[in-house]
């Protein structure tokens, strides 16, 4: 594994972000973690790799919380807290993250949606269910409701990234499908690993630490819970982390989505979308700051038409982390979708 490796994890994690990264002034004092974290839910094995899954609460419905590139299931602590009073939620990580194994490679997000419903099937989590996507996790959800549709009772897309989007891609502010290469095939799904995944050694990982910086809390992980800010840097210094979510044909499956976005209808289903309006391009673009933030708002918006049952609220009052700055506001779309689907109402 080269460091030019793992800048590939650094260009996919940075995309769904702000544009522009630093590893965060004024953030939490960073050493390297020793303690062995027990993991908050269970490891279920899918196929010779296992997965971290952590469910809470109870009902005939199940919340299924998808998180975004690179970030990990016990991000969405504060909504799952309040959530599962009233119903049975699930939050996971991808393999590479937290306590789950690295998986097979190349990754896709194709990859990913066999990999969270075969996760959900060995252990029991039965439907319907509601998915819940944040960035990237939007397009998971998605691709997840085309290909198990009769699953799905309703989906909340939370400051969701479209397949339309422009994105930091190594560097250049880029329309991400257009990059899609017609020679580059998608990857077909692999249901066991059938040859070891190379993780990096921990001296290339502190190679990259001394180029980028070390990982860190910064806003708006800092709402978390003290024990959990603890977690999330023993999360990220693992050096398996470096490897996870590294997706080489996000580009390719961009365009696929986009060429055939008819197919990602779900019909009468609600969907909520939930997004942030507020503008955190760098100062330092300019006037190019607004036209992607209309971009932004224009794909948002788009959104609306993958059901006759959609409903958007834009929030000024956080970033691209909602659910680490109005939990509530999460929840609530989220509750409003379940009485949608079990009154059969429309959202209002």
């Amino acid at each position: 594994m080269t460091i030019h490796c793992l800048m590939r994890k650094i260009a996919f994690s940075l995309a769904f972000g702000p544009l522009f990264f630093c590893f965060a002034a004024d953030a939490q004092a960073f050493s390297v973690d020793t303690t062995e974290y027990k993991p908050i839910g269970q490891l279920v094995d899918i196929g010779g790799y296992k997965l971290h899954l952590h469910c809470t609460g109870s009902g005939n419905l199940t919340v299924i919380l998808i998180s975004g590139a690179s970030n990990f299931s016990f991000d969405w602590t504060m909504v799952q807290d309040k959530l599962s009073k009233s119903t049975k939620v699930c939050s996971y990580d991808r393999p590479g993250l937290a306590w789950s194994e690295p998986g097979p490679m190349p990754r896709s997000m194709k990859q990913d949606v066999y990999e969270l419903h075969q996760l959900l099937s060995v252990a029991k989590v039965r439907p319907p269910f509601i998915l819940v996507g944040h960035s990237i996790g939007g397009i998971i959800a998605r691709m997840y409701a085309k290909q198990y549709s009769d699953d799905v009772a309703g989906i909340v897309l939370v400051d969701a990234t479209s397949e339309n989007a422009i994105l930091n891609i190594n560097g250049k502010i880029e329309r991400v499908r257009l990059l899609a290469s017609e020679e580059k095939k998608i990857p077909v799904v692999k249901k066991n690993i059938d040859t070891l995944t190379k993780v990096p050694t921990m001296k290339e990982v502190e190679e990259l630490w001394n180029m980028f910086g070390k990982p860190s809390i910064s806003p708006p992980f800092n709402n978390l819970p003290a024990a959990i800010q603890k977690i999330r840097l023993w999360a990220q210094s693992q050096p398996k982390y470096q490897i996870a979510d590294a997706d080489n044909y996000m580009a390719e499956e961009f365009a696929e989505i986009y060429s055939n976005s008819q197919a990602y209808r779900i019909g009468n289903k609600p969907l909520m979308i939930l997004y942030s309006s507020k503008n955190e391009y760098p100062k330092e673009l300019g006037t190019l700051r607004d036209s992607l933030m209309n971009d932004k708002t224009g794909n948002q918006k788009a959104f609306m038409r993958l059901s006759a049952n959609s409903k958007i609220i834009s929030t000024a009052n956080s970033g691209h982390e909602i659910f680490l700055t109005e939990p509530d506001l999460v929840v609530n779309a989220i509750e409003q979708v379940i009485r949608s689907v079990k009154t059969k109402s429309k959202l209002k």
